[in-house]
């Protein structure tokens, strides 16, 4: 299965259903179900401790085009001081799964995982407070300490 190595936070933000946009340098003409992986490195908004070195989600691939700063900014999460050149990878769905650990690579990595392998986490997928869910299971079965992403302990 194809898998993309991201920054926990942005890695956690996919799987939680906020964001939509992920940015990257280059473009594949791969288009379907990547793993999403966080990967090892922390970065500034890290509050708390995430599943760094994990696979945590599979989304759909649905497009790449060039990035647009009126409409992709917000759902890509990118900050008002900061400028981006590149290419705008638009998630069409988004799955949680149970975590497993993943060592990542750069650009899109093959992982001997099939898409049928992979357990989604067990939740109610119609809820509005979605995103909690995933982050209560995740914390309920020992992937994250707290709730911090949500500036909650």
């Amino acid at each position: 299965m194809k898998a993309l190595s991201i920054q926990p936070f942005y890695a956690t933000m996919i799987a939680l259903g906020c964001k939509w946009i992920e940015l990257r340098s280059w473009k594949t003409d791969y288009r379907g179900w990547i793993l999403i992986c966080a990967s090892t490195a922390r970065n500034k908004f890290e509050r708390t401790s995430l599943m760094n070195g994990y696979a945590i989600a599979i989304a759909e691939l649905a497009d790449i085009r060039k990035y647009n700063d009126e409409t992709d900014r917000a759902d890509a999460f990118l900050d008002d001081d900061e400028t981006f050149e590149g290419y705008s990878w638009i998630f069409n769905r988004v799955i949680p799964i149970v975590p497993f650990p993943v060592k990542g690579k750069l650009h899109l990595f093959e992982v001997e995982r099939e898409l049928d392998d992979l357990e989604p986490i067990d939740i109610d997928y119609d809820t509005k407070q979605y995103d909690v869910d995933v982050a209560t299971w995740w914390k309920e079965n020992g992937f994250i300490e707290n709730l911090d992403i949500f500036g909650e302990e």
